[in-house]
């Protein structure tokens, strides 16, 4: 019988759920001006858990992060619906736009680089940018229509 070499799984999330994934990012504006326009700027992501779980294949699949810009913060990282908690959010500062989609494109390819070895299928992820069109602040330029 020929010696056969075996790959542990990297991260026990994966042999307790080997579910296809997609990882969903949410990049939410919790600058000042999203203060002074939406009071409701500095709460939880409303509703967003809940209509997810009720979907149970979309428990085991989505991988929910969060970015914020305001300053930029990791405010979550990738975790499956049952194990997200929605962070409580605080709008204050500028609105570093860009600096914020770098980042959370790192995550969106580290994430995709632990999928890959652990032979987890991968759909194409989601990427929420919500903002109350202020003007982003690290140089980028915008126009207005």
């Amino acid at each position: 019988m020929p010696d056969i070499e075996q790959s542990p799984f990297i991260f026990t999330e994966f042999t307790e759920n080997p579910e296809p994934r997609c990882a969903c990012l949410l990049l939410l504006d919790t600058s000042g001006s999203m203060a002074r326009a939406d009071p409701r700027a500095q709460r939880r992501p409303p509703g967003f858990k809940e209509e997810l779980s009720q979907d149970s294949l979309a428990m085991k699949r989505v991988e929910i992060a969060i970015v914020t810009f305001g300053p930029v913060r990791v405010q979550s990282d990738f975790h499956t619906v049952d194990g997200w908690q929605p962070p409580h959010l605080t709008a204050s500062g500028e609105t570093p736009m860009g600096a914020a989609i770098v980042k959370g494109l790192e995550m969106l390819r580290q994430r995709k680089d632990q999928y890959v070895p652990n032979a987890i299928e991968v759909f194409r992820p989601w990427v929420f940018l919500i903002t109350m069109a202020g003007r982003p602040t690290n140089g980028s330029r915008q126009r207005r229509w």
